[in-house]
């Protein structure tokens, strides 16, 4: 498994109010209070046994989710919430075979609080095989899902108190925020691109020539283009927004307009070509051409946007794959 860590440091004074308040509500909090709302409708929605009803939730909690996971910068604001995101999603983080282990925990008769002990039993991960997979009719399959759906919404809410919590660390620590954003922002695009794209198009460096459209993020509900699209839709909220003072702003108010402009050109084409794909697509012509105009996005956040505000930044291969 390949594995970004951008370290960004502020080479000069960056004295700017990169991320005003509405920022902060109208995209951080907004984004994990709807997905916190998403998770608590699918534990109703369970015990009700509307399988239907929780799979169109569910789709909603993904979306949600993957806002709130683009611009996670709670770990930088208070190093104790760096893997909370695994507690919920384990996403190319996890080499077990979830499918084959909740098939042993719905057939054996131990009790749920002991058979779930794993994080990853209780994931999105693992919600979404139990929702599209499974009967919620059988009474061990609806407790487990509703015991998954509970631990989300926990560490969700963990995720929103923690941010309420640290609020004034981010708007008011102008040139911290600014950093951890774009190191955000960088992070999120590396691994949209590679993992999310060029693993399933067999156009990443651990599968090239080999598409395989069971490495998509969400393959068993279809929900993979819908989620890159979120994605895409949260840098949208980050970076050239019109509701609220945005990173776009700060960066042609620092000189950086040519660059900003540069890498919303390439958000509003990545965004433009998901919105025609189908979940097929990523393996076709389509796909191969929304995995290079996400690379030209990480490429001008990395090189253009960085290196113009006076950031320098530093990847490492964590385990030299």
């Amino acid at each position: 498994m390949k594995r970004i860590i951008i370290s960004v440091i502020l080479l000069f004074t960056f004295c700017v109010n990169a991320v005003d308040k509405a920022f902060f509500e109208q995209v951080i909090i907004h984004n994990i209070e709807q997905s916190i709302i998403n998770a608590k409708q699918i534990s109703a929605s369970i015990k009700q046994g509307k399988t239907k009803k929780s799979q169109m939730l569910f789709v909603q909690l993904v979306s949600n989710w993957k806002k709130v996971e683009a611009t996670y910068v709670l770990g930088d604001l208070n190093e104790d919430f760096l893997d909370t995101p695994r507690y919920i999603d384990i996403f190319h983080g996890n080499n077990e075979d979830i499918k084959a282990q909740l098939d042993l925990i719905i057939s054996a008769n131990d009790d749920l609080s002991y058979a779930l002990y794993r994080h990853s039993h209780k994931t999105i991960n693992a919600l979404e095989y139990l929702l599209f997979t499974q009967d919620l009719s059988n009474t061990r399959v609806r407790s487990m899902a509703l015991i998954m759906a509970k631990s989300i919404e926990h560490y969700l809410r963990n995720i929103g108190s923690a941010y309420q919590a640290h609020r004034s660390k981010f708007v008011q620590d102008e040139q911290f925020a600014s950093a951890i954003l774009l190191n955000a922002l960088v992070s999120s695009t590396y691994a949209l691109k590679e993992w999310r794209i060029g693993d399933v198009a067999g156009l990443s460096k651990k599968y090239k020539g080999h598409a395989d459209a069971r490495r998509a993020e969400y393959a068993i509900s279809q929900n993979s283009v819908m989620a890159i699209l979120s994605i895409l839709q949260a840098h949208k909220q980050a970076i050239d927004a019109s509701s609220h003072k945005d990173f776009g702003d700060v960066a042609r108010k620092f000189g950086a307009t040519k660059e900003i402009n540069k890498t919303i050109g390439f958000l509003n084409q990545a965004i433009a070509q998901v919105e025609k794909m189908q979940e097929q697509d990523l393996l076709n012509a389509k796909g191969k051409s929304l995995y290079q105009s996400t690379n030209w996005l990480m490429q001008s956040y990395y090189l253009s946007l960085m290196n113009k505000l006076g950031f320098v930044s530093k990847v490492l291969d964590a385990d030299g794959d």
